[in-house]
Formats: C-alpha cells, sequence, structure tokens
C-alpha cells in the first residue's frame, strides 16, 4: 500500500508540473493573430474551462498501470 501511495503521489505531482509547465510555454511562445478578429478588440482574456475528470482519469489509468506492474514483475535471475 505503501508503494502505491508514493506511485500515485509521485505520478500526481509529475502531471501538474508537466501541465503547468507546459501551459507557461505554450503562454511564452503565443502570438495572437488581430487582423482576423475584426473590427471589436476585447481587452478580457478567456481562459477557458478546466474539469478535475481528466485527473481522476489519469489517476485511474496510472493505477491499473501500477497493479499491472505488480502482477507482471520479472524477477532479476528469471530467464525470458
Amino acid at each position: 500500500m505503501k508503494k502505491y501511495l508514493l506511485f500515485i503521489t509521485s505520478f500526481t505531482v509529475l502531471f501538474f508540473v508537466l501541465q503547468i509547465g507546459s501551459g507557461m510555454i505554450l503562454t511564452l511562445f503565443y502570438t495572437p493573430d488581430i487582423t482576423s478578429t475584426g473590427i471589436s478588440v476585447y481587452s478580457e482574456v478567456e481562459f477557458g474551462n478546466t474539469s478535475p475528470i481528466y485527473l481522476i482519469g489519469t489517476i485511474i489509468i496510472a493505477t491499473i498501470a501500477f497493479l499491472l506492474s505488480q502482477i507482471f514483475t520479472f524477477k532479476k535471475n528469471a530467464t525470458i
């Protein structure tokens, strides 16, 4: 159980670090196309909606991967 909690915690932290890091890089290199927006240009910024369902789905997939790795572990001295 300790291995599972450590795995899920580290996976979740790395998931958030990857998401925040990629968002920062994408924001850094984003150049808006003002000519295609038309006449009125708004000064408000929309960030979109986020849903926790992606994180929950990712944690479920990580759990399945962890369980499969525990079931199909190879011993050091075993021949393939």
